[in-house]
C-alpha cells in the first residue's frame, strides 16, 4: 500500500472516530466558547530555538502564553507552565516518550489536529481540543489564515503559524514571539536539496535527532509573511521579540522592556 493512501486512511479513521466519540463536537463548542475570550489583550506564543531560556520564561509567569512540542524538557528548569499548548504534527507527539511529556503539561488546553488522532493524540490527556485542519503543498503559493478556528485553521510550514491562527481566534490584538530563532543545523531548500548551518543549535534542548531533521524555514516564511499581511490588514500586529535569530518578517521588540513596561 502506497504511503499517500495510508496516510488518507488514517486521517479518515481519525475523522469517523472524533465523531463517533464526540470529541470533534466537543471541540468545536468549546472552540466556540473562547471565540475573543482575550479581545484586546496580549499574548505570547514561546518557539523552541535556542535563543529560549528559563530565565526568560520565568518573567513570563503572568502573561498569556502559548507553547508547542516538546517544550516540556525545559520544565525542570522553570516554574513557568504555558498557558495553552499545541502539538499538529503526529509524528512528533508518536515519537517514544513523547505523548508522556505532553501529558505532563499543566494548561488550560491542548489543541491538536482532529486529523492526528489516529495516529497520536488518541493517547493524550483531556483538556483537548480537536481542531480540523486545511493542508495542502498549494498554500505555499496561494497562503490562506483563519481567524475562526472553529471552522479550521490553515497549517503552513510550523505548529507557531497554527499558534498564530489560534490567538486571533481568542481576539489577541498583540502577538509577541519568543524563541523563534527561525535557523536550524540544517536547512530543507525549494529545491530539495539540503544546506548545514555550522555552528547552528535547532533547539534549547540539545537533541542529536532533532538537530539531524533538515527543515524547511523557506515554508515557514511563507506562512509568517502571510500573517504580518493579515495582521496589518486585520487590526492585530505580530512582533518579534526572541533575543537574537533571523526571523525578521515581523517588526522586532525587545524583551525586557515589554516585561518592564507591564
Amino acid at each position: 500500500m502506497k504511503a499517500q493512501t495510508k496516510i488518507k486512511i488514517k486521517y479518515l479513521l481519525s475523522d469517523d472516530l472524533t465523531a463517533t466519540n464526540g470529541s470533534y463536537f466537543k471541540s468545536v463548542k468549546y472552540l466556540k466558547s473562547i471565540k475573543d475570550k482575550h479581545k484586546g489583550e496580549r499574548c505570547f506564543i514561546v518557539g523552541n530555538g535556542p535563543s529560549l531560556t528559563a530565565e526568560d520564561l520565568e518573567k513570563l509567569k503572568s502573561e498569556i502564553t502559548f507553547a508547542s512540542n516538546r517544550i516540556y524538557t525545559i520544565f525542570p528548569s522553570t516554574s513557568w507552565r504555558p498557558t495553552y499548548y499545541a502539538v499538529f504534527d503526529e509524528s512528533v507527539a508518536a515519537a517514544e516518550g513523547v505523548a508522556d511529556g505532553i501529558n505532563s503539561i499543566d494548561c488550560e488546553m491542548k489543541f491538536v489536529r482532529r486529523q492526528g488522532f489516529y495516529e497520536a493524540f488518541r493517547f493524550l490527556d483531556k483538556p483537548v481540543c480537536f481542531v480540523k485542519t486545511f493542508y495542502s503543498r498549494k498554500y505555499l503559493d496561494e497562503p490562506a489564515f483563519s481567524k475562526d478556528a472553529s471552522k479550521g485553521i490553515y497549517t503552513i510550514g510550523s505548529v507557531t503559524y497554527a499558534m498564530i491562527q489560534l490567538a486571533v481566534h481568542m481576539g489577541f490584538k498583540e502577538i509577541y514571539l519568543v524563541g523563534m530563532d527561525n535557523r536550524y543545523a540544517f536547512s530543507l531548500m525549494r529545491d530539495g536539496s539540503v544546506v548545514e548551518n555550522k555552528n547552528v543549535t535547532s533547539h534549547f534542548a540539545a537533541d542529536t535527532k532533532q538537530k539531524a531533521h533538515p527543515v524547511a524555514t523557506w515554508e515557514m516564511d511563507a506562512g509568517f509573511e502571510y500573517a504580518e499581511k493579515i495582521s496589518k490588514e486585520s487590526g492585530f500586529r505580530i512582533f518579534n521579540a526572541t533575543r537574537g535569530g533571523f526571523l525578521e518578517l515581523f517588526e522586532r521588540k525587545d524583551l525586557d522592556s515589554l516585561l518592564n513596561n507591564n
